[in-house]
């Protein structure tokens, strides 16, 4: 590294610090989803981890994008005025762009390898978790592995090279004397690509959002809710325009007798709406990832016990925490009273989704989709999944398989055609559908009545129990006294939906990793906001504004920080979440969780009291001391 590198990072440090850390924190996510995600293609018992991995890595690199570009881009933005004097005393573009890049480029290759190590003992770490969660085998390890450390290096380094031309351009686009200017009164209006661009993502977002109209079930709700990172990202690059339009509307509410803080808070935000729509879009992201996210789960667990409850046809389930044997499902059977009985058992499968590539043989395993068959015996169950076709009764031929709406979607097939299905420890074979259903959260994906996995004395998950007698409970009580326990219809759309508390704390984990990487990101950005602005609080201070003026200001900017993300993450997340609405609960409602939307909002307020009080009041002292 040149002596004229270090000293720049050595001179801007305070700024350069805080992108350091969220450069480590991405590349250390980078590097574990990177780690799972080889794992699962180099196992062949791995397809669950591999979708789990692959829904995860995606979302991650487009929000690293977006972080990591405006983390740079406000790191370097205190520098304006440094690099404009550079080119009014002689620097060509060239040198500028070659100088800005050059530094973006130290700063990732010295944060992001460091993370990727870190990632590289972090990934291992979630392994018990990963395993039960069920979506890796005991015993699991994850190999440390290079391959990992260059995906997240070809994410970070073309990310940060982009955030610095980007910034350039912003530099050398204007003459040296109107960049001296613009670092200190910044420029009011977009540039018409710019918006065109915004316009462009708020339309395709909205348009998403429109999907799981089309496309009901959680295909269409997963396609839907990503609109919601569409429209943040519109917003990021209208941001500097909404904070502007909102600080107008602000100042027009409070009306001309507004006292000295309000009036320089909404002076100050319509003045710099690019430096702290920098800071409100962090938030906004952080808003509505976790409600989108939180909003999708609480929809489908919804969904899931609404469609078992109105399938299931008795009101007698007896269940057990280690499994019901054959012997103890023949006793059932056997009880006074019974006059039918259906077993049900959970078989881990794929499913191919793709016919087979002649020309690339190796990549087959991504034809494969990870599954869960549904097992029942008899054929016809004391269940109904809601078919639309076909009939669940041809089950008890070998060879055949049900399979919901869903799974079939955008694929052509029906009654009569062949799915190929592999079950673990068997080779692949063709199953002839013979049954599509529609209540595929509830019943799953894919039914079957034989398979050569049922014998060997393997135990049930659950018995469906009819009985003439259950109404004076005597059956209900001769269950009992075998040993098993016994629940209603709603106990145990209950219990079903709470089986997957693995992959629900999994699924939780994988989004506080998330929210925690924005929340540090936003917190830095504020950070460096309040202290890119002592110069200017110390100007107020000198022109006769009290430090309890000053302090009022800084309150109030606070509020309207906080409010603006809201309305901007809310709003974002809004179409994302009426879709997710009609598509899975068939009703076009909005679907919020409440007690993670209310943790979010006192998450956002806290962060950016505990960070942007502790700057000021340390900025405005110095300068109360220094009047003293």
């Amino acid at each position: 590294m040149s002596p004229s590198f270090r000293s720049v990072l050595v001179v801007n440090r305070p700024s350069l610090i805080g992108a350091a850390v969220i450069l480590t924190l991405s590349a250390v996510l980078l590097t574990a989803t990177g780690t799972w995600l080889e794992a699962g293609f180099r196992g062949d018992e791995l397809p669950f981890l591999v979708t789990v991995a692959s829904s995860f890595a995606g979302t991650l690199v487009m929000i690293t994008v977006l972080i990591v570009a405006s983390v740079l881009s406000e790191a370097l933005r205190p520098r304006l005025r440094e690099f404009a004097l550079l080119r009014a005393v002689g620097a060509t573009a060239a040198q500028i762009r070659a100088r800005v890049t050059g530094e973006a480029l130290v700063l990732v290759l010295i944060a992001g390898p460091i993370g990727a190590v870190i990632g590289l003992f972090v990934a291992p770490l979630m392994s018990p978790l990963l395993v039960s969660s069920g979506v890796a085998p005991e015993g699991f390890l994850p190999s440390q592995s290079p391959l990992s450390v260059i995906g997240t290096l070809l994410v970070l380094v073309p990310t940060g090279v982009l955030a610095a031309r980007m910034t350039a351009r912003g530099i050398l686009r204007v003459s040296p004397t109107a960049a001296v200017r613009e670092s200190t009164v910044e420029p009011t209006a977009l540039s018409r690509r710019r918006l065109i661009t915004a316009a462009a993502l708020a339309i395709t977002g909205v348009l998403t959002a429109t999907t799981p109209f089309f496309a009901p079930g959680t295909i269409g709700a997963a396609t839907g809710a990503s609109s919601a990172l569409l429209l943040v990202v519109a917003a990021a690059l209208a941001g500097p325009a909404l904070v502007r339009r909102a600080a107008i509307r602000g100042a027009a509410m409070t009306g001309s007798n507004a006292g000295a803080g309000r009036i320089l808070a909404f002076s100050n935000a319509r003045g710099f709406s690019r430096r702290l729509s920098a800071v409100v879009i962090p938030f906004a992201l952080l808003v509505a990832l976790g409600s989108v996210q939180s909003g999708v789960t609480i929809a489908i667990t919804t969904a899931t016990a609404n469609q078992l409850r109105e399938g299931v046809q008795t009101d007698l389930i007896v269940q057990s925490s280690s499994g019901i044997t054959p012997a103890q499902a023949t006793a059932i059977a056997a009880l006074p009273g019974v006059t039918a009985i259906a077993t049900t058992r959970h078989l881990p499968a794929t499913v191919r989704t793709n016919p087979p590539d002649e020309d690339l043989p190796a990549l087959d395993g991504l034809n494969w989709e990870p599954t869960s068959i549904l097992l029942i015996t008899p054929a016809k169950p004391l269940f109904d999944p809601k078919v639309q076709s076909g009939s669940l009764q041809d089950l008890a031929a070998t060879g055949t398989i049900a399979v919901s709406e869903e799974a079939l979607l955008f694929t052509g097939k029906g009654v009569g055609d062949m799915v190929d299905v592999r079950l673990a420890g068997q080779k692949a074979a063709a199953s002839t559908i013979v049954a599509v259903y529609e209540r595929g959260l509830g019943f799953g994906d894919y039914i079957v009545g034989s398979t050569d996995s049922a014998s060997g004395g393997a135990t049930s998950d659950a018995v469906f129990v009819d009985s003439i007698l259950n109404s004076e409970n005597r059956t209900q009580q001769a269950v009992i006294g075998l040993g098993l326990a016994v629940t209603d219809r709603n106990g145990y759309a209950r219990s079903a939906t709470q089986d997957t508390g693995g992959e629900q704390q999994l699924s939780l984990v994988l989004l506080l990793a998330l929210l925690g990487f924005v929340a540090a990101a936003a917190a830095n950005t504020l950070a460096a906001s309040i202290r890119s602005r002592r110069d200017e609080l110390g100007l107020l201070m000198r022109l006769g504004a009290t430090r309890t003026q000053v302090m009022g200001m800084i309150a109030l900017e606070t509020i309207f920080i906080v409010a603006t993300a809201l309305i901007i993450g809310l709003l974002a997340v809004l179409p994302a979440l009426t879709g997710v609405g009609q598509g899975v609960l068939g009703a076009p409602l909005p679907v919020f969780n409440l007690p993670v939307l209310s943790g979010l909002v006192l998450s956002t307020t806290l962060i950016t009291i505990l960070t942007t009080f502790p700057a000021a009041l340390h900025a405005t002292s110095t300068m109360a001391s220094q009047r003293r």
